[in-house]
């Protein structure tokens, strides 16, 4: 199967892929909002969203803080359970960081819904 095809099928995600196949590397740690915000202001970020039985969506660059703004309220604790009821449209995240191709920055955000 191309990479362009490929859709997440399990998680918590092994590996991310893009349009030209997997990337080097694996998660380097879980994030909660604060830790979001501050790789926000460091530099580059690119948010990268996993939804089970759908393409990997890489959010594009110029998007990511109002991407950010509407992702927030729905980030979850990776360590403790998650009770959907208790995020905006029972949707959760729970964040990652990766390194890209070139060492950038990746927020992967693996929806729990």
């Amino acid at each position: 199967m191309r990479p362009d095809q490929l859709i997440v099928t399990k998680l918590p995600l092994t590996e991310l892929w893009d349009e030209t196949g997997a990337l080097p590397g694996e998660r380097i740690r879980h994030l909660d909002e604060n830790l979001i915000r501050g790789l926000m202001g460091t530099g580059q970020v690119q948010f990268v969203v996993a939804t089970s039985g759908a393409k990997l969506n890489w959010i594009p660059m110029q998007e990511r803080f109002e991407f950010w703004k509407t992702v927030r309220p729905q980030i979850a604790d990776a360590l403790k359970p998650i009770y959907l009821e208790r995020f905006p449209n029972q949707i959760a995240y729970v964040a990652s960081e990766w390194r890209g191709r070139s060492g950038e920055c990746l927020i992967l955000l693996e929806t729990h819904h």
